[in-house]
C-alpha cells in the first residue's frame, strides 16, 4: 500500500469532532493523505459518486441519518471503499453489528490518538484489498483471469431471468483448441499456458461489454452471448470465431496454428435453465469435432 496516495473522506457533522479528527492525523508522523470533509451523508453519497477514495471515515449520528444506516448507504454506493465507523458510541453490541455489516473497525472518539487512527486506515485498506483479492481468487480463473465456472453460472442465472422477463435470446457457446494437446506434448505445458491466456484475451476482444467469457478449465471455454436476435444470429457468430481462430497465435518464440470447435445452444429454443444449456452445447461441441474440426455445429442441426 502507498501511503502517500491515501485519499480519506470524512463524514461528520460536529465541526469540533472534524477538527480534532483532522488534528489527530496532522500529528502522525509518517501519514500522507488527502482529507475530503463533509457533514452530510448525502453530501458523502455524492462524493463517492465523483471522486475515487481509499477509505472512509464515518460518524453514525448525522443530521440525514442514524445508526447503520448509513454504512448501509456507503456501502451501496462505494462496495470497494473500506469504512471505518468513528463514532462517539461506545456501544460493544453496536460495535459488533457495524462489523458485521460490513465496517472494517469500529472507534470511540476520545478513545484513539493519531497513531491508533492512521494504524486502523492502513489495516482497514489492506483488510480491503485482501478481500477483493480473495474474492476475485474465487470467481476467476487463475490462469487467465476471465471467469470461472461459478461466476459463469451465476451470470447466465441473471441473464436467463433477464431473457425471460424481456422475451430476449442468449446464447451459450462451448467451445475448445482443437488438438490443444499436441502443443503440450510438443512444445510444454509453459506455452500451453501461455496459448490458453492468448486465446482468452482473443475471446474477449470479440464479445460486447456485457457479455462473458469464461474458462471452465482446460483448454475449453464458455461464451454467455445476450440479446441475440435467433439461432441464425449466434451462428454467424460462432462461424466468425472459427474464422478468427484460424489466424495463427504468436506464442513466445513460435507461431502456433490452432483452431477451434464450437457448439451453440440457444435460450429458449434449446433449454431454459442453465445445466440444459450447457449440456447442449457441449453435445454440439462434439458434434462439430466429429465433423472435422475447425467449425460449429448448433445444437439439434446436423449429425
Amino acid at each position: 500500500m502507498n501511503d502517500h496516495s491515501i485519499n480519506i473522506m470524512l463524514v461528520e457533522d460536529n465541526p469540533g469532532d472534524a477538527r480534532l479528527i483532522s488534528e489527530l492525523l496532522k500529528d502522525c508522523r509518517g501519514g500522507c493523505y488527502q482529507l475530503a470533509h463533509v457533514d452530510r451523508l448525502s453530501k458523502g453519497v455524492d462524493h463517492l459518486r465523483k471522486v475515487s477514495m481509499d477509505v472512509v471515515l464515518l460518524d453514525l449520528n448525522l443530521p440525514d441519518c442514524s445508526g447503520l444506516d448509513g454504512l448501509t448507504a456507503v456501502k451501496g454506493i462505494a462496495g470497494q471503499v473500506p469504512i471505518i465507523i468513528l463514532t462517539g458510541l461506545d456501544d460493544e453490541a453496536v460495535a459488533v453489528a457495524a462489523v458485521q455489516t460490513g465496517a472494517q473497525d469500529y472507534l470511540v472518539k476520545g478513545q484513539v490518538d493519531g497513531n491508533v487512527l492512521w494504524r486502523s486506515i492502513r489495516y482497514a485498506i489492506q483488510r480491503k484489498q485482501l478481500e477483493q483479492k480473495l474474492a476475485f481468487m474465487a470467481t476467476h480463473d487463475s490462469l487467465t483471469g476471465l471467469p470461472n465456472r461459478f461466476l459463469l453460472q451465476d451470470r447466465l442465472a441473471v441473464a436467463i431471468t433477464q431473457a425471460a422477463r424481456k422475451n430476449n435470446r442468449l446464447a451459450v457457446m462451448m467451445l475448445d483448441l482443437d488438438r490443444f494437446k499436441d502443443v503440450n506434448d510438443t512444445f510444454g505445458h509453459s506455452t500451453g499456458d501461455e496459448l490458453l491466456k492468448a486465446a482468452g484475451e482473443k475471446l474477449a476482444g470479440i464479445v460486447r461489454g456485457y457479455d462473458t467469457v469464461a474458462r471452465l478449465g482446460g483448454d475449453e471455454f464458455i461464451l454467455l452471448l445476450t440479446e441475440i436476435d435467433d439461432i441464425a444470429g449466434a451462428a454467424e457468430i460462432a462461424g466468425r470465431i472459427v474464422i478468427l481462430f484460424q489466424q495463427p497465435f504468436s506464442v513466445g518464440q513460435h507461431t502456433l496454428k490452432v483452431t477451434t470447435s464450437i457448439g451453440v445452444a440457444v435460450y429458449p429454443d434449446h433449454g431454459n435453465d442453465i445445466e440444459l444449456l450447457l449440456k447442449y452445447a457441449d453435445v454440439a461441441m462434439y458434434l462439430a469435432k466429429g465433423n472435422g474440426r475447425c467449425g460449429y455445429a448448433v445444437f439439434g442441426e446436423g449429425g
